[in-house]
């Protein structure tokens, strides 16, 4: 599929998505083109706050430093990721959003090791193997770019357990010209509810800017409100690949193409700046402006 064949249309305003399927052979098809998107900008739903008790710990960097303050409980420890370990391999990833140290003693087997209860959400990141029966607890604290080591731990209390997956968010698709995929889709909506298309933005000039994954449930269509033959959709769940309301800005920006300048990001905060990083690993379909070049002398700003 050729997007510059999809990237026009005969309306008075332009084609800003197309949402596109690809086949077992990863061929793409149009499903549809659409004027305008709602909810495609949403900030995570935090996890519910839990209480969980590191046993046996040997506390690390930014983990250690808290533990020495006279109240531990007024300083947050940000996200704390936990690995647990099976002999020389991690098998599964924790994220404890937004930990807190709520209080700490002594380990009754160790004077030198710590039981520390905390206050945070809980997300499973991935999860390859199940639990081994003698696991390790390895702790990160920091970004997943810059993550330092945090300590490590015998058990994690309140780690184990099931939890309820917080309802999806919807998207809407407004101005919508569905193709025959979508069509047939809208015509039978119970046989798509588990399939995934993508969401391909467009910039001002037609190219594709980012991609993002949207599930074809469909809730609801009705007459779109731009008139004429077009739809309105609302898919179940818009995905959770999608960005932050604080990355609205940045998208605004890429939506002019790709950065003709060095250093246009360095004026934005750390969150702007993942957003902008975001979107340059993302942005596989847009032409570079210039050849690529091999050989000779790189400098990095920075």
């Amino acid at each position: 599929m050729r997007i510059t064949d999809h990237a026009t249309w005969d309306w008075g305003f332009p084609v800003k998505y197309l949402l596109v399927q690809e086949d077992e052979d990863g061929v793409e098809e149009l499903w549809g083109r659409c004027a305008g998107v709602e909810g495609l900008f949403v900030d995570p739903v935090p996890p519910p706050r839990e209480v969980l008790t590191l046993h046996g710990c040997r506390p690390d960097g930014l983990l250690s430093e808290v533990l020495v303050e006279p109240d531990v409980s007024l300083r947050g420890l940000g996200d704390l990721c936990v690995e647990v370990w099976h002999d020389e391999k991690p098998v599964q990833w924790w994220t404890l959003v937004d930990a807190v140290v709520v209080a700490h003693q002594p380990h009754s087997a160790d004077p030198a090791r710590y039981d520390i209860v905390l206050g945070a959400g809980v997300r499973s990141e991935e999860s390859f193997f199940e639990l081994p029966a003698v696991p390790r607890f390895e702790l990160f604290g920091g970004t997943t770019i810059a993550a330092a080591s945090a300590g490590r731990c015998s058990a994690v209390n309140g780690l184990f357990k099931a939890r309820v997956d917080p309802d999806p968010v919807p998207m809407q698709l407004i101005g919508c010209e569905p193709a025959e995929p979508l069509l047939a889709a809208l015509r039978r909506p119970r046989r798509w509810e588990r399939d995934w298309a993508s969401l391909l933005v467009l910039d001002c000039h037609g190219a594709v800017m980012a991609s993002r994954s949207v599930g074809l449930a469909v809730t609801g269509a009705r007459p779109s409100v731009l008139g004429g033959t077009l739809v309105g959709i609302t898919l179940t769940d818009g995905g959770d690949e999608r960005p932050s309301l604080a990355a609205r800005p940045i998208w605004a920006e890429w939506c002019q193409g790709p950065p003709a300048e060095p250093n246009l990001w360095a004026p934005h905060d750390s969150q702007g700046r993942a957003a902008w990083l975001d979107l340059t690993t993302r942005a596989w379909r847009v032409p570079a402006p210039r050849p690529d070049r091999s050989g000779g002398e790189y400098h990095l700003d920075g």
